[in-house]
């Protein structure tokens, strides 16, 4: 779980746009966001900026190196497509703008021939752009104008629908000329000739946006290409046959949960939909979708026949595991959104009779249910947090229930009779809350970048432990409470010793808040998931063996 880098750059204000390597691979262009539009080229041996320059009066969107030289690039972006030179040891950069007459374009999508000779820009009014990349070498001020300027040629007369987001160069091995394959944001992708028409024999349909296309390296055969919907297709250039290669998360993952009994598979939830996926294969099983719906909480019983959810209409929704199909449905579980679930009664659930829940939901009750197949009804509601429950847990012997709430507040229930036990109070939000295995102490994580013990017999505080250096999100726990995990804003995931309350391994990997963690029950694996979308499988065998 070590982060590994070979340097760190840092020259760019809040974003950076595009980045390419130039065919070589010595050198680095970055392109910088609309607060910054900077062009930076760097040495990518010694990781040192070597020069740069504003990209344009309007923002930049796309930059990308000549396939045959190094010392040349293109940038296009908001009405304007450059051609670049640089001399990395003067050092200077040089741009000249192609000449584009009346046309007015903003251009989102970029790509270059093999032979340098011709540039490929989609734009957001659905056009495909062709530029001739002839220009002089840099030359002094003195020596005159121009006298060879980049200019646009052509571009294609049928539009896409809702623009160009992706476009790729392929040469035709029969006819040696450059085919343009053009990606839209209604899914379309198309084959166009050199003349920029359209083949309408090559043409397909693919679910989302397409955001990026690309020639396979294993097959030159076939192109790969991605939509918003994180599915990636490969498609065979002759017949522009599709196949579905693999599909994973587009929005933030809420929650992660493993069955109790099972290590072989997980189960994720996100905005529309929840997913089954298998951790040695690294493969999506199944999908089950709601649409418009976001997944807050999860929960899997015992025998593995329900995968129980929280959502953002207020329901619990249960599920068969095996087909997807809905088992059974409470509605108006909470008055918002259901963002906590817990199972009671493991014995009960398996031997088909009467089991219980928890849910905690955005209003801050807690609430008790009676499930069976053929009826759900509300035992208990307990409404004492004033904020949204972030994490509920229950003890072994499912007599007992543990509440976590943004109101800075952690309750502890007695599940026999609805009524509280004792409570935890921090001047801070509790994120998360845990039993110890032994159930002697009580370990949560909280918006102050503290990781809390607290006595499990009358509620006082142990100690607290430095989480970090952002607000800790999540924890899990190993069954024999000698090591836990926890996840926080600043995208790390760290395991550590329960004792000693020292980080023995770290990794920093996702690149958004990290939402939930969650340890295999065979205790080789941790699951993280982000806000991003990511799902990180760490492999936790060697911080075992430490």
């Amino acid at each position: 779980m070590d982060e590994f880098h070979l340097h760190r750059l840092y020259q760019h204000r809040g974003k950076v746009q595009d980045i390419d390597f130039s065919f070589d691979g010595s050198f680095l262009i970055t392109l910088g966001g609309q607060d910054d539009n900077d062009i930076v080229v760097w040495d990518v041996q010694t990781g040192k900026a070597i020069c740069g320059s504003p990209a344009a009066n309007e923002s930049s969107r796309c930059v990308k190196w000549f396939n045959q030289r190094h010392d040349r690039f293109v940038t296009c972006g908001n009405f304007h497509f450059k051609v670049w030179q640089v001399c990395t040891k003067t050092p200077i950069l040089h741009a000249v703008d192609a000449s584009m007459g009346t046309i007015r374009r903003v251009m989102q999508c970029l790509c270059i021939s093999q032979d340098d000779e011709f540039g490929y820009a989609g734009s957001q009014t659905g056009e495909v752009l062709k530029f001739s990349l002839d220009r002089d070498e840099i030359k002094k001020i003195s020596c005159g104008p121009e006298t060879s300027v980049p200019s646009l040629r052509i571009y294609n007369q049928d539009r896409f629908s809702k623009g160009v987001k992706a476009v790729t160069c392929i040469v035709n091995p029969l006819t040696g000329n450059t085919n343009i394959i053009a990606g839209a944001g209604d899914g379309t992708v198309q084959l166009l000739n050199p003349k920029l028409q359209f083949i309408p024999s090559h043409h397909a349909v693919l679910s989302g946006a397409i955001t990026s296309i690309a020639l396979s390296l294993s097959d030159n055969k076939c192109i790969q290409v991605g939509t918003e919907y994180s599915h990636r297709y490969s498609i065979d250039i002759a017949n522009f046959k599709q196949e579905l290669r693999s599909t994973c998360h587009y929005a933030s993952i809420y929650d992660i949960k493993f069955p109790k009994h099972s290590s072989d598979i997980f189960v994720t939830g996100s905005d529309h939909d929840i997913r089954v996926w298998n951790t040695k294969k690294k493969q999506e099983i199944l999908q089950i979708k709601v649409q418009n719906m976001s997944c807050f909480a999860l929960c899997i019983t015992p025998s593995g026949s329900c995968i129980v959810s929280g959502w953002s209409d207020g329901k619990i929704r249960a599920f068969h595991p095996e087909s997807g199909k809905i088992k059974f449905t409470i509605p108006d579980a909470h008055q918002e959104s259901v963002t906590a679930l817990a199972m009671c009664d493991e014995n009960a659930e398996a031997l088909g009779s009467e089991w219980r829940l928890v849910s905690g939901g955005k209003d801050g009750a807690v609430r008790v249910w009676k499930v069976k197949d053929s009826y759900q009804f509300l035992q208990y509601s307990m409404k004492e947090h004033k904020c949204s429950i972030n994490a509920l847990t229950c003890n072994a012997n499912c007599s007992q229930a543990i509440s976590a709430s943004s109101d800075g507040s952690a309750i502890v229930w007695d599940l026999f009779k609805g009524v509280r036990i004792h409570a935890l109070f921090e001047p801070t939000a509790f994120t998360g809350i845990l039993f110890h295995p032994d159930e002697s102490q009580y370990l949560t994580s909280s918006a102050n970048c503290k990781i809390g013990y607290w006595d499990a017999f009358d509620g006082s505080g142990i100690r607290m432990i430095d989480g970090g250096t952002s607000d800790l999100t999540c924890l899990d726990i190993q069954s024999d409470g000698c090591l836990f995990v926890s996840g926080s804003a600043d995208r790390s995931v760290r395991v550590w010793n329960y004792d000693d309350g020292l980080t023995i391994a770290m990794g920093k990997i996702h690149s958004g808040t990290v939402n939930s963690v969650a340890i295999s029950p065979d205790r080789k694996h941790i699951v993280s998931v982000g806000s991003e979308g990511g799902i990180f499988i760490w492999n936790m065998s060697a911080v075992c063996t430490k």
